[in-house]
């Protein structure tokens, strides 16, 4: 089977399911505290919103997809320990498409990245939050038998439905009854549109972010260049500091 391009005029990204930074670190926090997978599930939706990968490059991440994973240095004037950029090298994407549906007769299928050849591989920078979360996330789980970094319980790759119930959990968890009504955040892969937005925003040239993201620019711009809650603001104040504006 292979990849499907999304029809155009339905790529546009609803800017009200992108959460912005706070949202999405206080509902990554509230993963993690659910009981059983919720520990093991934090990091994972971490290279979603940190480093903008799809759930099924997410699931796939091995260990020799660690292209860059510097280890802590301790700050003894801080007493805390300092994080460095790390970067994925990754290689392959496992979509979940159904028993019926593959060879294996496995849930998911093993396919090359999206939009590349088999041998294809895409570098992808992700800043030192996630290089944190990651290394607390090896010391507690290590790795698989076979370098898998994220495992179910009883080993194996994670089974979509536990990270989407792991999702709708925390999302009730920390959201008020209100905000859930909304599509804020309605499933992890929006943790991938805020991630892309959150650079575009951040004024990261976007053949880097569409080279991250594993987009053309053209496809990048029209699907995720929408506005994170008060970015609009924000832009506002960046165009008043480009004029030499002042109140």
């Amino acid at each position: 089977m292979k990849w499907t391009a999304m029809p155009k005029g339905k790529r546009k990204v609803d800017k009200r399911a992108v959460p912005n930074p706070i949202q999405a670190r206080t509902l990554l926090a509230g993963v993690g505290a659910l009981p059983r997978s919720g520990p093991r599930l934090e990091a994972f939706f971490g290279t979603m919103y940190y480093a903008g990968l799809r759930p099924e490059e997410a699931v796939s991440l091995n260990k020799r997809n660690l292209a860059s994973f510097p280890e802590p240095v301790w700050n003894g004037d801080a007493n805390e320990f300092e994080y460095d950029w790390g970067g994925f090298r990754l290689d392959k994407a496992e979509p979940h498409v159904g028993g019926r549906w593959t060879d294996s007769g496995k849930t998911r299928d093993d396919r090359p990245l999206k939009s590349r050849d088999d041998d294809e591989e895409r570098t992808v920078a992700f800043p030192p939050d996630l290089t944190r979360l990651l290394w607390r996330h090896v010391r507690q789980f290590g790795y698989g038998p076979d370098g898998r970094l994220f495992q179910a319980e009883q080993g194996g790759e994670i089974p979509m439905i536990t990270y989407t119930r792991a999702w709708r959990a925390a999302r009730k968890a920390v959201l008020t009854e209100q905000v859930r009504a909304t599509p804020l955040a309605g499933r992890p892969y929006d943790l991938r549109r805020a991630a892309v937005s959150t650079q575009l925003a951040a004024g990261v040239d976007p053949a880097t972010v569409a080279a991250w993201a594993g987009h053309s620019v053209s496809v990048l711009l029209e699907i995720y260049a929408s506005f994170l809650d008060g970015g609009e603001q924000a832009a506002r104040r960046q165009v008043e500091t480009a004029l030499g504006s002042g109140r």
